[in-house]
C-alpha cells in the first residue's frame, strides 16, 4: 500500500471504531471463522431462534459484544423481528418502568419506520436500482423479516394509548400487548440490548446490581419474548447476575492469547480495508514492528478492539502526515501516547 492509500485510509477513517448499531454487522469478523468453531455467532443464532430464550453475550468492554449481536440479527429468519432497546435513551436505566417505556417507544418507532420502508420500496419498484437500494436498508428493523401491513394498523391503538398515557398501570402491559399483536401475525420479537454499559456507569458495582436485578430480571423472567443482551464480563461476579445466569444462554467472547491474537487482529484490519475496496493484507499498511505492538495492545487489553482500532486510526493519521508508505512503530507509539489515559493497558514497546 503506497503513501496515497495511507492518506485515503486516514481521511476515510477506515479504522475508526464505529458506534452506530447498523454499521456494526459489516465491521464484524465472525468469531466462528476466527476460531474454527460454531460456539459464537452460530450458537447465539441457533439459541435465539429455538424458543423464547435470553442470550447473554459476555465479553470485555470494547471487545465486540455489540458487533456479534448485530451480526446475529442480520441472520434472523423471516418470522423474527429484532427490536432495539436503547439503554442510552433511558433517563433511569435501573427502573423497570422506565426501561419498559423506552423499549415500547423504540419498538413502535422502528415498526413505523419499517412501514415507510415498505411504502418506499413499492414506490421505487419502477426504478430497479432505487428499489434495490431501499430494500437493502432494512428500514426500522435490525434483522428478520418485513412486518405485515396488518400489524401497523393493529398497533395504532397501542400508539394512542402510549401517547395519551392511558396504558394499564402494570409496568410491562405495553410490551405485553406489543408481543401479543406481533405473535398473532406469526412474528416473533427479539429485544436487543447491546449498549448495556450505559446502564452500569463507570464500573460501579451498585449500578450493575440495580440494572441486573431490575430491568434485566424483568426481561428474563417477565417478558414473553426472546432477548439478545450484551453483558460486560467484569460484572459476571455480581450477585444479581449469578441469580440470572441459570435462566440465560451465555455466549462468552473468546480470549485471544499470544498464539492467535495476531491472526485475529490481522483479519479485522483486512476486513476494514476490504470494506473500502482494498484487497491488501494487513502487512501492506503496517510494518512488522507496528503490527506486533498493536497485537500486544489487543492481547494485553484482553481483546479491547475498540481501543486498538482507535490507536490504529491515529497511527494511520500520523503516517499520512509524514507521507509514509506504511504505518510504522513510531506512529503506533505516538498514537498510544495520545490515547494513554483511555487505554486499559499500556503495552510494552517492541
Amino acid at each position: 500500500m503506497n503513501g496515497s492509500a495511507i492518506v485515503d485510509a486516514a481521511e476515510l477513517g477506515m479504522f475508526r471504531p464505529r458506534q452506530k448499531f447498523q454499521h456494526l454487522a459489516e465491521d464484524h469478523v465472525p468469531l466462528d471463522k476466527l476460531t474454527g468453531t460454531t460456539r459464537f455467532e452460530s450458537r447465539a443464532l441457533r439459541t435465539i431462534t429455538s424458543g423464547e430464550t435470553v442470550v447473554g453475550v459476555v465479553g470485555p468492554r470494547g471487545g465486540g459484544k455489540s458487533s456479534l449481536i448485530a451480526a446475529v440479527c442480520t441472520g434472523l429468519p423471516e418470522e423474527f423481528i429484532a427490536l432495539r432497546v436503547p439503554v442510552t435513551g433511558a433517563d433511569d436505566p435501573a427502573s423497570v418502568s422506565v426501561m419498559a417505556a423506552v423499549a415500547l417507544s423504540q419498538a413502535l418507532a422502528d415498526i413505523e419506520m419499517a412501514r415507510h420502508q415498505q411504502e418506499a420500496i413499492q414506490t421505487a419498484r419502477a426504478d430497479e436500482t432505487t428499489a434495490e437500494r431501499v430494500s437493502g436498508s432494512r428500514g426500522g428493523t435490525l434483522g428478520g423479516g418485513l412486518i405485515p401491513a396488518q400489524i401497523h394498523a393493529e398497533l395504532d391503538s397501542l400508539r394512542k394509548a402510549q401517547t395519551t398515557n392511558s396504558l394499564a398501570v402494570d409496568r410491562l402491559s405495553g410490551l405485553d400487548r406489543l408481543i401479543d399483536i406481533l405473535a398473532a401475525r406469526q412474528r416473533r420479537p427479539i429485544f436487543v440490548l447491546e449498549d448495556t454499559e450505559a446502564a452500569i456507569g463507570a464500573d460501579e458495582e451498585s449500578d450493575a446490581e440495580k440494572f441486573l436485578a431490575g430491568p434485566l430480571h424483568a426481561l428474563v423472567h417477565e417478558v414473553d419474548a426472546a432477548c439478545l443482551i450484551a453483558i460486560q464480563d467484569v460484572f459476571t461476579a455480581a450477585h444479581s447476575f449469578k441469580q440470572l445466569a441459570p435462566s440465560m444462554a451465555l455466549v462468552e467472547l473468546p480470549r485471544f492469547g499470544e498464539a492467535d491474537a495476531a491472526e485475529a487482529l490481522g483479519a479485522i484490519v483486512e476486513n476494514r480495508l476490504g470494506q473500502h475496496g482494498c484487497t491488501s493484507e494487513a502487512s501492506a499498511i503496517l510494518d512488522e514492528d507496528a503490527f506486533h505492538l498493536l497485537v500486544s495492545l489487543y492481547e494485553e487489553s484482553e481483546g479491547n478492539l475498540r481501543s486498538t482500532l482507535a490507536v490504529l486510526q491515529s497511527a494511520t493519521e500520523y503516517a499520512a502526515d509524514a507521507s509514509a508508505e506504511r504505518v510504522g512503530l513510531g506512529h503506533v507509539r505516538g498514537a498510544i501516547g495520545d490515547w494513554r489515559d483511555r487505554l486499559p493497558v499500556t503495552p510494552k514497546a517492541t
